[in-house]
């Protein structure tokens, strides 16, 4: 625990952070009264829909968070120093950063879903986040450059996800994104997309020098 304490406190020192997730919470907050405006959602689901677009803040919020210490100075190094075990090391990484994550999740979907009387996916939205935060991460971890992992993951997201399901249907219950359009069908594969995608980070960063 005191390893996770110490990523956390790191994790409150980069101020690119908060930055990311206020701009989040207020693009969230503006596309949330705009659907109210119009009358009529976008999405499928009237408290759902604005967090269709606004997820991209946590895929950058993850990105952001995993490579900070690759590009700060090779601060890694620092790291390892302190803490050689790497397998606990980024456990510790993965548990600070789904605590720094989770109340920014639930602020963002409640301003999503509680506008929109869909208070009942308050809680799915908000383990949705989460986990595409941490996915963001373990792929930045192995990537390791901030760019190229947000173009990633915002191409899988934004371009190969939709284009899959205009394709195929039933490629929807594959892709990590499903779940923020359809909690109670996309949930399996978020789960599973996560964390192989930690786990995959983890042995790699295990395995190759720092």
């Amino acid at each position: 625990m005191s390893a996770a304490r110490a990523e956390l406190r790191k994790l409150l020192t980069l101020p690119s952070l908060p930055r990311t997730a206020l701009l989040t919470w207020a693009a969230t907050a503006l596309l949330t009264y705009a659907y109210a405006a119009a009358g009529e959602p976008l999405g499928d689901d009237a408290g759902l829909a604005p967090l269709g677009y606004t997820q991209a803040g946590f895929l950058v919020l993850g990105v952001l968070a995993a490579t900070s210490e690759y590009q700060e100075g090779d601060q890694i190094r620092t790291t390892l120093l302190a803490m050689p075990r790497r397998l606990p090391l980024q456990a510790a990484k993965a548990l600070a950063l789904a605590t720094l994550t989770l109340p920014v999740a639930a602020a963002t979907a409640a301003t999503s879903t509680l506008p929109a009387d869909a208070p009942a996916w308050t809680p799915a939205a908000t383990a949705y986040l989460t986990l595409t935060t941490l996915l963001a991460a373990a792929v930045a971890s192995l990537v390791r450059r901030a760019v190229p992992a947000a173009i990633l993951l915002l191409g899988l997201y934004f371009v190969a996800g939709p284009l899959l399901r205009a394709r195929s249907s039933a490629s929807a219950a594959y892709l990590p994104d499903t779940a923020a359009l359809d909690p109670s069908h996309g949930a399996a594969a978020t789960l599973t997309w996560t964390f192989a995608a930690l786990a995959l980070a983890a042995l790699t960063f295990r395995r190759r020098d720092a």
